[in-house]
């Protein structure tokens, strides 16, 4: 049975579980290929349900669409059954509290809706088995509300009950308040439109529901419909969460990616499913994602790393793409207009990694959507490295930078920067990376030569302006990832106080970029220095194709979970590298009886790597940790296919 570890999360005062659009399905006589479609969704709710009794939350809010049915359909009655009997399978009923969605009690008024408007008899039925449809609790300090997204704009006299309830109910509020719905009060931004559009809610509800959230500073939303994430900031410190599905990813989204469609015209999309632990730390929500198609093991424990608002690593990320694109979703069914959407899945992915600095053109700080991003990323404690190709731009860049961003100057053709311009851009403590930009650089298997960023770790030498000490200045040090271990000794022999490593993800193996990664987390640990990935999405140049931390439907790619996982575990514990092998795998020794380890060619008897039989496994792809004698036995062998491992005493 699969366990959760908690050890490098900050202690919580209340932990409480949120799932959405579980969307169980039963067989209406579909052929083979829509029936195994249904079957595969429903199990995948199974799993999501299983997980979160595993997690032993305080309590668990279903966001709505607990069936695929609708209200007066034949088969919605036994739906439901079923799967409320997943969730009484597992111990959860007793802990639920159900938000009603279009798919429960039927759809928000608008005459292009695929289904039947929401009805008294249906909301009776709802209440009958579930309890009112609006309802509060309190807990750890906090007020939990729900809302009944599906009766707004109704004219039923539940709108009118539930609207008097609400204004009331905040009016009498002094805790914080935590908001759950099904529908979002809008998808993009608040004046888009709603008629025909499937994933809000139509005014004159909506400006309703945000003046109450508005007046009221209402900090956190969660809702939920559209099978996808988002995330919303209306304010400063507020945060409207749209939550995953359980079950399946709407086809439409698609269209926001640079990839190909997966499965099913984009229903597939299993890298997106999952749902939220929420975790009240010291008054402040921490929203993580827990993902359950990543974890393939029966026995075992699943670490859970920090947001970076409590990470206390130093891993960041070069955002080569912009960090929010912006498209619209084509004009298709259920939708009868195109919706203006945003992907915030390149950001939601720098939130899930820990990471603590994001390094961004200067030019995203004058667009006033990406600025919004990279202000949502400040809040939570991220470090923003603006990049300024010479010293012009440097200079036109510093009205734009918040105080404690970090400015990078790129040195065009040179390795030293100007005298001039080096006092007048640290004037005042501002903290400046010096970054070379090199042509004509000759890499080895390409026909034409490079340019590179970043000092080789040699070419430190003589740059006064790292050695002063009053000057705040860093250097981009490029790290080799198949072999930083050179770089590591000279870079703790120069004297040099303060550096930031670049890790150019090597290539198109993914097994082979985790295993970069890793040991890019090993040589930062080791000098104490930020170690920056790049690049964040796939980037394809033709002659230049490179694997990032996530694909092109922005899923994370193996280096991501190996990133996240092992600067979690390593963070706060002293590493001092030994590079060794052993038969065909590459051991690091880290101290302390720790050790990475990388694995090639053939299997190896895990026997053949332990020190002792008291050890524990993680493996870092996935983020399991494996009990030596419990959960894998000692006379089992590694496959190469596992990546990076980290040994550790148990």
């Amino acid at each position: 049975m699969l366990r959760f570890d908690r050890t490098l999360l900050p202690a919580a005062q209340l932990e409480f579980a949120v799932v959405a659009d579980t969307h169980y399905m039963v067989d209406p006589g579909d052929g083979p290929l829509e029936f195994e479609s249904r079957r595969r969704q429903s199990e995948r709710a199974r799993i999501a349900w299983q997980m979160v009794a595993t997690l032993e939350p305080a309590f668990v809010v279903h966001l709505g669409d607990l069936v695929q049915e609708f209200p007066g359909r034949p088969d919605f009655e036994r739906s439901q059954r079923e799967a409320l009997a997943q969730i009484d399978a597992v111990g959860l009923r007793r802990l639920c509290h159900f938000v009603a969605g279009n798919h429960d009690v039927g759809d928000k008024p608008d005459p292009t809706m695929p289904t039947e408007d929401v009805t008294d008899a249906a909301l009776r039925d709802w209440h009958h088995l579930f309890g009112p449809s609006w309802s509060s609790w309190d807990a750890c300090g906090f007020h939990f509300v729900i809302l009944n997204s599906q009766i707004l704009n109704t004219g039923l006299r539940a709108e009118t009950e539930q609207r008097a309830w609400f204004e009331a109910h905040l009016a009498a509020q002094v805790d914080p308040v935590v908001l759950f719905l099904h529908l979002p009060p809008y998808l993009y931004d608040a004046h888009e439109a709603a008629l025909g559009h499937y994933d809000n809610i139509a005014e004159p509800a909506r400006g309703w529901l945000l003046d109450l959230l508005d007046s009221h500073r209402v900090a956190s939303v969660f809702a939920a419909h559209v099978h996808f994430r988002f995330l919303h900031v209306p304010g400063p410190g507020r945060r409207y969460w749209l939550a995953p599905s359980t079950s399946f990813t709407r086809p439409g989204f698609g269209h926001l990616f640079t990839a190909a469609a997966p499965p099913e015209q984009g229903r597939d999309d299993t890298g997106k499913i999952g749902f939220l632990l929420c975790r009240i730390v010291d008054g402040h929500l921490d929203v993580h994602l827990v993902r359950t198609d990543a974890v393939d093991a029966d026995s075992g424990t699943i670490q859970l790393t920090p947001p970076p608002v409590a990470a206390v690593g130093r891993l960041g990320v070069t955002a080569a793409h912009v960090l929010a694109p912006h498209t619209q979703v084509p004009i298709a069914y259920p939708s009868a207009i195109r919706q203006p959407v945003r992907n915030d899945y390149p950001l939601l992915a720098c939130m899930e990694l820990g990471a603590t600095r994001i390094r961004v053109p200067a030019v995203d700080l004058e667009d006033p959507a990406q600025a919004r991003r990279l202000d949502l990323l400040r809040e939570e404690g991220v470090v923003v490295q603006v990049t300024a190709l010479g010293e012009a731009a440097a200079r036109a860049c510093e009205p734009h930078l918040h105080a404690d961003d970090w400015l990078e100057l790129q040195i065009p053709g040179r390795l030293e920067p100007d005298a001039g311009a080096l006092r007048d851009l640290t004037a005042g403590g501002r903290p400046l990376v010096l970054c070379p930009v090199l042509p004509r650089q000759h890499v080895p298997g390409k026909q034409h030569p490079r340019t590179r960023i970043g000092y080789l770790a040699d070419e430190l030498d003589g740059l006064e302006a790292l050695t002063d000490p009053e000057l705040r200045v860093a250097a981009n040090v490029r790290l080799d990832g198949d072999a930083p271990w050179s770089t590591v000794r000279a870079l703790q022999r120069s004297g040099v106080s303060e550096v930031i490593l670049l890790l150019e993800l090597p290539g198109l193996d993914d097994i082979g970029n985790a295993t970069a990664a890793a040991f890019g987390v090993v040589a930062a640990a080791a000098l104490d220095a930020v170690l920056i990935l790049e690049p964040l999405v796939d980037l394809d140049r033709t002659m230049d194709i490179g694997h990032g931390l996530l694909d092109g439907l922005c899923n994370p790619r193996p280096a991501f979970h190996v990133a996240r996982h092992l600067t979690a575990c390593l963070a706060g514990h002293p590493c001092t590298p030994s590079p060794q092998t052993h038969g065909s795998a590459q051991i690091v020794a880290l101290g302390g009886s720790r050790r990475l380890v990388v694995v090639a060619g053939s299997p190896m008897p895990l026997r053949d790597l332990l020190e002792s039989v008291h050890m524990r496994i993680c493996r870092l792809l996935d983020g399991v940790w494996l009990h030596v004698g419990s959960d894998i036995g000692a006379d089992a062998h590694i496959d190469p296919a596992w990546g990076p491992l980290l040994l550790t005493p148990a």
